[in-house]
This record gives C-alpha cells, sequence and structure tokens, in this order.
C-alpha cells in the first residue's frame, strides 16, 4: 500500500490532468465515428468548413476539395477545418456542427449533401452552404454544378480512337445524375468518333471506397471484351487501375481513364487519360465572393467554358494516340472551351 502522502499526489495530478483536458482544445467526439480535424487550421476570423464523405487522401474528388480548402486558407486568410463523414447521419451531423460554431462558409461535397443543406439552412441564416455536384439553389445554398462531362466527352473520343476490340466500359460508385451525364457524354463522345463502336452498360460499385469490389467489376467488364474503361469511383479507383493493368499486355493493351482530378501519374502504364477538376476555380472563387459580402446563391453550371474542367493526355502513353485523332479531341476541346458546343445537346 502506498503512503497516504504518495496516494494524495497522485490524486491531484490525476484530477489536474482531468480538469486540462477538459478545458483543452479538445476535439468534438462523435458518436457515431466521424473524424473532425482536431483543432483545425488558423488563419482569420473568416471560417471555412469542408465535409467529405471520403478520405482527402483519394488522390481524386476529396483530394482536389481539401486542396482547394488549403488554397482557401492561404489566398483568403480563412480559419479551415474539415471532417469526413460516410454515412448520412454524420454528414447532416456535421453540417450542423459548423454552422452551429459560426462557420462564414460550409462546403458539402458532393451530391448527397443537398438534401441535408437545403434541410437546416434556414436555421443558419448566416452561414453559406456549397453543395458540389448539387443541382437546387436555397435560401443560402449553392450548388457547385461541375460539367464533368466536357471532359469525359472528350475521352469518349480518345477511347474510342484507340480501342481495338471496339468495346467500352465504365464503373462508377453511384448511380446517381451526375455520373450518369459523365458516362452519357462518353457515350457521345465516343459515337463522334466511331458510331459503331460498342458501349457496354456501366456498372456501379455501391461505394466510393472499396477498391477490391472496383476491380471485380473492371474485371467483369474486361471479361465482355471491353479495352477502355472508364471510371468514377473516387479512393476507388485504384482496384479499377490494378485490374486493367492485371490483363494488359503487349499485344492486347487495355487502358483506364481518369476523373476529378489528374490521375496519370496514379497508374502511368495505364491511365492514357485524364479529365480532372480544377477546384480552385469554383471553390476558392465561391468562397472569395462570400467573403466579400453580398453574395447570393446561383445554379449556373461550370465547365470547360469557365475553365473549371479539364483534359490532360499521360504524356508517359501519348505516342498511343494519332496525330489524327489527337488533331479531333483538339478541335472538340476548343469547340467546348468556346462555348459552341454543348456535350450533351450538341453543336
Amino acid at each position: 500500500m502506498f503512503p497516504i502522502t504518495l496516494s494524495r499526489k497522485f490524486l491531484l495530478i490525476t484530477l489536474a490532468l482531468a480538469l486540462a483536458g477538459c478545458g483543452g482544445n479538445k476535439p468534438e467526439e462523435k458518436s457515431d465515428g466521424a473524424k473532425p480535424t482536431p483543432e483545425g487550421e488558423k488563419g482569420g476570423s473568416f471560417k471555412v468548413g469542408l465535409v467529405t464523405s471520403g478520405p482527402v487522401s483519394d488522390n481524386g474528388w476529396n483530394a482536389g476539395a481539401y486542396k482547394s480548402l488549403q488554397t482557401i486558407k492561404t489566398e483568403l486568410g480563412a480559419d479551415i477545418q474539415n471532417v469526413e463523414a460516410p454515412s448520412a447521419v454524420q454528414q447532416e451531423e456535421n453540417l450542423r456542427a459548423y454552422a452551429s460554431k459560426k462557420f462564414n462558409v460550409v462546403i458539402g461535397h458532393g451530391a448527397e449533401y443537398e438534401s441535408l443543406a437545403l434541410k437546416i439552412e434556414k436555421e443558419f441564416p448566416n452561414t453559406q452552404f456549397l453543395i458540389s455536384s448539387g443541382g437546387k439553389a436555397g435560401v443560402n445554398t449553392t450548388p457547385i454544378i461541375y460539367k464533368l462531362e466536357d471532359g469525359a466527352y472528350l475521352l469518349g473520343m480518345l477511347a474510342a480512337g484507340t480501342s481495338k476490340t471496339g468495346k467500352l466500359g465504365a464503373v462508377g460508385a453511384m448511380k446517381i445524375p451526375p455520373l450518369e451525364r459523365i458516362f452519357k457524354a462518353f457515350e457521345l463522345g465516343a459515337k463522334a468518333i466511331n458510331p459503331s463502336i460498342t458501349i457496354l452498360p456501366a456498372v456501379y460499385t455501391g461505394s466510393w471506397d472499396d477498391a477490391v469490389k472496383a476491380g471485380q467489376q473492371t474485371k467483369a467488364i474486361l471479361d465482355q471484351g471491353a479495352d477502355v474503361i472508364l471510371q468514377d469511383v473516387d479512393a476507388a479507383a485504384l482496384g479499377v487501375f490494378n485490374a486493367v493493368k492485371e490483363r494488359s499486355t503487349a499485344a492486347k493493351p487495355i487502358y483506364a481513364l481518369g476523373t476529378n482530378s489528374d490521375q496519370n501519374a496514379v497508374s502511368p502504364d495505364v491511365v492514357l487519360a485524364s479529365a480532372p477538376i480544377y477546384y480552385d476555380k469554383t471553390m476558392v472563387n465561391l468562397v472569395k465572393k462570400v467573403k466579400e459580402g453580398n453574395y447570393k446563391p446561383s445554379d449556373t453550371p461550370i465547365g470547360m467554358k469557365d475553365g473549371a474542367i479539364g483534359f490532360v493526355m499521360n504524356p508517359q502513353l501519348a505516342s498511343k494516340v494519332s496525330a489524327d485523332l489527337k488533331a479531333k479531341i483538339d478541335a472538340a476541346t476548343k469547340e467546348i472551351a468556346e462555348g459552341k458546343l454543348d456535350v450533351l445537346k450538341g453543336k
């Protein structure tokens, strides 16, 4: 048994630590597993929060948003925080948490946040909610409508022009309107090069981060003869790339296509090109307008014409693309950028 004096010292130390823990900058605990940034990153009194449904290390959709958040801190002097919220319960909880803490802007990075923001926006009139891939503007909710289909159309042209089997495939995470538009534009771009090209029905994994499932679905498409695969599965993209790499040979090459960010370097042996979203052209500019005051929500789409969507060939595989095909893609890129070609409606 310890002497009474030592026990008292131990008790005092224990109480001191407990009190310090209660009074310190402890992250808000989430009973349902959300993972908040412990203390955010300090920059100024203007506060911006980002909620993503997947990890910001995905080399795609979420990574692009996080990079923009860092730019918002650097260029606008904002206090920033981010949190990953995989479930609908976590997503609403974290939108509310940031707004309750008087964040000026809360970014919900995905269409899944739109109904939640519209539901709660009136409770937080001093917070602007920005919803990536949304579709409906609210009182203080702005949908960021990315026309990624501009880039997908060009990827379709590239795919049809390089395919040897005459069959193309697509793998998505969720069957939601933004992905359906992307896959439709991919099909139209392919048929602009080869009207008789076969576009296999798109498959969906049901997950943005299940690389194993993405790989399995990709192999199922490859088994049907597709030799160019478009994917939009965020963190699970590596599963697609690995499946393609496993099946590709020098005699019968198979390629994959990147979306949301420049994924050419992720798997440079098989990713033929990417259609990145330039988030700094969208998120940063919108947040800047909010900070300047008198901001009004809008539902105007933004695409290649606005410098928000790109098309980037993988230089390592550039020799696989004929000069004629490249010229056709360049011409279409120019028409889209000038607003002369609506990829879903035609000229």
